[in-house]
């Protein structure tokens, strides 16, 4: 039987801290950043080997491929207790790792994170220490990495289903796109709106009056347009329903690819094209 490996895919957009700013960055106009921020990031994806994490107990390998890839293995000290026949308690090393696969391309932004408790208890926390070892570099230059999990778009519009009438309102958190090809459905009001004040995130949320209930329709130009690009990386959204006190939000149904072990460990140009192929 096949091994089969869970990837947690997430989508990240490289933003401008400040868009209106007339500064030179290391020399480099802020027009010029934008235009060049892949290659600015795949610059700064290097200082990944050299993050510490929680006081040194992280290892890092990079290896870039020939389109625009890069694979990461990241490994943490977890080590092991046991018991010898001379009735002694001894630990062994022991340093699981995680993969992870980003495609930078200006166009297909993603990155796909191994799901493997043993090393790191969240995906998340692998999102983050590539944040955060990146950081540096890239502030330098005026740019921030926001990273977003990819969720199934037909998640949000079952819920709207399964709850019809009931759902008192609906908050969109979305980054400010800067990829065209998942920014068309956009409103071009709320982009205009989050470019011209400078803003990195949008925040829109709709409530009905207490005693009626929210109208929300794939029909509604601004309200599908919203969901397409939060499902793609571009944010989150978060349900209230009238009777369940939790909230549903649409990054409990992240989008999920499975490679086995083979591909996993192919040359980092294979990899990466097994990884878009899975995306399509």
């Amino acid at each position: 039987m096949v091994a089969l490996t869970t990837f947690k895919v997430y989508r990240y957009q490289l933003l401008p801290i400040d868009r209106h700013t007339a500064d030179l960055y290391d020399g480099v106009s802020p027009s010029e950043v934008i235009e060049r921020k892949n290659t600015f990031f795949a610059e700064s994806i290097a200082f990944v080997t050299r993050y510490r994490h929680r006081g040194g107990d992280l290892v890092a390998k990079v290896e870039r491929s020939q389109n625009d890839a890069f694979i990461l293995q990241l490994a943490t000290n977890r080590p092991l207790t046991r018991e010898t026949p001379e009735f002694l308690v001894e630990q062994l090393e022991n340093w699981p790792h995680v993969t992870a696969i980003i495609l930078n391309r200006p166009d297909e932004q993603y990155i796909a994170v191994q799901e493997r408790p043993s090393a790191f208890a969240s995906t998340d926390t692998v999102v983050k220490v590539v944040q955060k070892a990146t950081r540096q570099s890239l502030e330098r230059l005026g740019l921030r990495l926001h990273v977003e999990s990819m969720f199934r778009e037909n998640y949000f519009w079952d819920l709207v289903e399964q709850h019809h009438h009931k759902i008192t309102w609906v908050e969109f958190e979305f980054i400010t796109p800067n990829m065209a090809n998942i920014s068309d459905t956009l409103s071009d009001t709320l982009k205009r709106l989050s470019k011209d004040t400078n803003s990195v995130k949008g925040d829109l949320k709709l409530q009905s009056d207490p005693a009626a209930a929210l109208d929300l329709s794939p029909s509604d130009a601004t309200v599908q347009g919203l969901v397409d690009y939060t499902s793609q990386g571009g944010g989150d959204i978060s349900l209230k329903v009238k009777g369940i006190r939790k909230r549903f939000h649409t990054s409990s149904s992240s989008r999920e690819v499975e490679l086995t072990d083979l591909e996993i460990n192919a040359p980092p140009d294979q990899v990466a094209a097994i990884l878009r192929e899975a995306l399509k």
